[in-house]
């Protein structure tokens, strides 16, 4: 959404100063992001709607992208933002194909403008629970129903180990349509797809395992890239695809191995 990351000892320190104490927020209201955290997985969501008119000339069709890390390692990530770079560049970034999250007909679920954000999601809705340590989030928008009658749901748990997360995406329309599902990597995260192509296995930096398991669309691996840093870094991402044929929804499944 137009930043980038910064130094982490900036970072503790801007926290220092604000004088930070317990425990860090689940969600903030004004803005719809939601923080699920578990063991020493982390989850952020982005479950609010686009900013308004006049504020966002550089907003990104990004409505409920997710990342995911633990501990130290990220894993999934979006791709960054370039605000600094040429139009064509700056624009890639903030299409919802740069972002892990799902795409109905490679249609951004916010139309890009050049003086900010045309269509773009009228209702974003979300319900949460926590229990035992456990979190569920289910949430919705509805920025491709002008166009094809559509709405995207995205259900997300996040086990009280948080060795375990699982989602699925569905899209509720009047005539079945074609889809993508991304989950850019890390460019630490190396990937590979398993034997019976129903699976991916995702190594991070530290050496920790894990594996992303999908049903209802087709899995691949293609090249991505990250602008998260000072320069772009080549990176990969997990691809589902389904047809308008085929089921409108895909359940997956991230869990560590070992």
């Amino acid at each position: 959404n137009g930043t980038s990351e910064d130094w982490p000892n900036l970072i503790d320190l801007v926290l220092s100063q604000a004088g930070r104490t317990g425990r860090s927020a689940s969600a903030l209201a004004g803005v719809g992001f939601h923080r699920l955290a578990a063991g020493r997985s982390l989850v952020l969501v982005d479950a609010g709607p686009p900013p308004g008119p006049g504020i966002d000339r550089f907003a990104h069709a990004g409505t409920l992208s997710f990342e995911f890390s633990v501990g130290r390692d990220r894993l999934i990530v979006n791709c960054g933002a370039a605000p600094a770079a040429s139009g064509e560049w700056r624009d890639a970034l903030r299409n919802t194909a740069a972002h892990s999250t799902l795409v109905v007909a490679d249609v951004s679920s916010s139309e890009l403008r050049d003086e900010g954000l045309g269509r773009r999601p009228a209702h974003v809705e979300v319900q949460r629970q926590e229990a035992n340590g456990a979190h569920w989030l289910e949430a919705s928008h509805d920025g491709w129903q002008k166009l094809f009658g559509a709405v995207h749901r995205r259900r997300l748990y996040l086990a009280e180990s948080g060795d375990d997360l699982r989602g699925e995406d569905s899209i509720e329309a009047d005539q079945p349509q074609p889809f993508t599902l991304r989950f850019h990597l890390h460019p630490n995260v190396t990937a590979s797809i398993q034997q019976d192509g129903e699976g991916a296995l995702l190594r991070l930096s530290s050496g920790q395992g894990w594996r992303l398991r999908a049903g209802g669309a087709t899995l691949s691996i293609e090249d991505s890239i990250y602008f998260g840093g000072p320069e772009p870094r080549r990176a990969e991402q997990i691809v589902l695809t389904g047809t308008p044929d085929g089921p409108q929804q895909v359940k997956w499944a991230l869990t560590r191995m070992g």
